[in-house]
């Protein structure tokens, strides 16, 4: 019991942390997909090491791909990008998990969005993006269904995988 509890205040330790962190209003962090399952319990040097991720200035210019979406006041981290949106699910599952664990120990956490998206959205791509229609608070959990996109197709994926 003493074990569970040291993990969730490291869990919650480690979410606080990537909310503090100083971004630009329009960069995001891009961190793989597979960093998710370690926010629950790395602590947040230990996380940062393993996991630094790279900024983007601009989500338009984000690979495309299937990305868990955590985004609170000014932070936006992008965790993706994921080729099947059924792993994408299981990601966002995961982390908010990890999400109401935290608000469950700090209530004044809120006015959160946490989603599985298709990025880059045609929204971003538009000429003056309307962020108000798009930008929801979501304490609850996952939004909606995401926005219909292109499926990834085999060629995609051997484009990516050779770099052509």
């Amino acid at each position: 019991m003493i074990s569970i509890m040291i993990n969730f205040k490291e869990a919650f330790l480690c979410l606080l942390m990537l909310c503090l962190l100083p971004l630009s209003s329009h960069a995001v962090r891009v961190i793989e997909a597979g960093a998710i399952p370690f926010t629950s319990f790395l602590s947040k040097p230990d996380f940062d090491q393993r996991y630094p991720g790279k900024e983007v200035a601009d989500p338009a210019n984000l690979e495309p791909g299937w990305y868990v979406i955590y985004e609170h006041e000014s932070l936006s981290y992008y965790f993706g990008p994921i080729l099947l949106e059924s792993t994408g699910r299981d990601y966002l599952e995961q982390l908010t998990e990890t999400v109401d664990a935290a608000v469950a120990q700090r209530p004044s956490i809120q006015d959160y969005r946490l989603e599985l998206s298709y990025e880059p959205s045609q929204n971003n791509t538009s000429t003056g993006s309307s962020d108000s229609s798009t930008s929801t608070s979501n304490p609850s959990g996952a939004s909606g269904s995401p926005q219909p996109a292109p499926k990834p197709s085999i060629w995609d994926f051997f484009r990516r995988l050779f770099g052509f």
